[in-house]
């Protein structure tokens, strides 16, 4: 974008493009192909339910420690357990299980982002009403809760999901159409996260946003990994569970805490410093579990 081949609308395009059609048509393709293993799914959703609730505990007391006002607790809570995994999770362990045996490992990945997003969507709201005032509430929740009924995202998965479960097979040409397009949707998610984090600036309270970034890529990721070690989760399974809890602060917060009024300015510190931070701490994920 500095050099001007990419303009910021270019830029608002192609998140359109990959987030309306690229990604859900590859969750629709890949998921309905899949071949439910309930055993591993159900242990990357305890694993990730389990460090998810962990991280807002955790973000809850250290905002309170630290005196932070009530009315940042549930932003700041936010910045600590909402992972971006739609354009950096899902890319990231495809790519990490790439060519390899794993296609059901694969196939179990896909089956628990479905039910991770849909989670990650309803605490948001929730700790983001802790500290809106009640009059707002009502009005807030109603819009968050029809974001969340028409994210497109969670409505591929659920089509996926539906198709993979009854055995229904798409028709080829059907197939084929979403192969095709599916296959734009990782290197453009790539693309697109870059981009977001070349426009987004750092504000307010450093200190704070350093400490939820901080969180967010070491404490959540550590809290998974002895949830994994406890459950007895595989190695691949684990793998994948340390990679989604390791992801970044997902951009689509700072949308939310700007819709119910929240700490905008914490919001987007978080944001990008745990884009910097989660670098060296994906590494050392895949460097552990690989």
């Amino acid at each position: 974008m500095r050099s001007g081949f990419f303009s910021s609308q270019a830029l608002i395009d192609l998140n359109r493009l990959t987030y309306w059609v690229g990604l859900p048509s590859l969750l629709v393709y890949r998921i309905a192909e899949a071949s439910p293993d309930v055993s591993a799914v159900t242990g990357l959703l305890v694993v990730g339910t389990g460090a998810t609730l962990g991280g807002i505990a955790a973000a809850l007391l250290v905002a309170w420690l630290i005196g932070m006002p009530r009315a940042s607790h549930g932003t700041f809570a936010q910045g600590v357990y909402r992972g971006n995994l739609t354009f950096i999770g899902l890319p990231i362990v495809l790519y990490a299980f790439a060519g390899s045996d794993s296609a059901q490992v694969e196939a179990n990945a896909l089956l628990a982002f479905g039910p991770m997003v849909v989670l990650y969507n309803v605490l948001a709201v929730l700790v983001l009403l802790l500290g809106s005032d009640t009059s707002e509430s009502k009005g807030m929740l109603r819009t968050a809760v029809y974001g969340l009924l028409t994210n497109p995202i969670l409505i591929a998965c659920a089509l996926g999901l539906l198709l993979a479960l009854t055995g229904v097979a798409l028709p080829e040409m059907g197939q084929r159409t979403l192969a095709a397009i599916g296959q734009m949707a990782l290197p453009l998610a790539l693309l697109c996260i870059g981009g977001t984090l070349y426009t987004s600036r750092i504000r307010g309270n450093i200190s704070w946003a350093v400490a939820g970034a901080l969180m967010k890529v070491a404490l959540v990721p550590a809290m998974g990994f002895l949830l994994a070690l406890w459950i007895g989760l595989s190695a691949e399974q684990t793998r994948i569970a340390l990679i989604l809890l390791a992801c970044p602060t997902a951009s689509a917060s700072y949308i939310l805490v700007k819709q119910m009024n929240g700490n905008e300015a914490l919001a987007s510190g978080i944001i990008v410093i745990s884009n910097l931070l989660a670098v060296p701490a994906l590494f050392v994920v895949l460097a552990v579990t690989g």
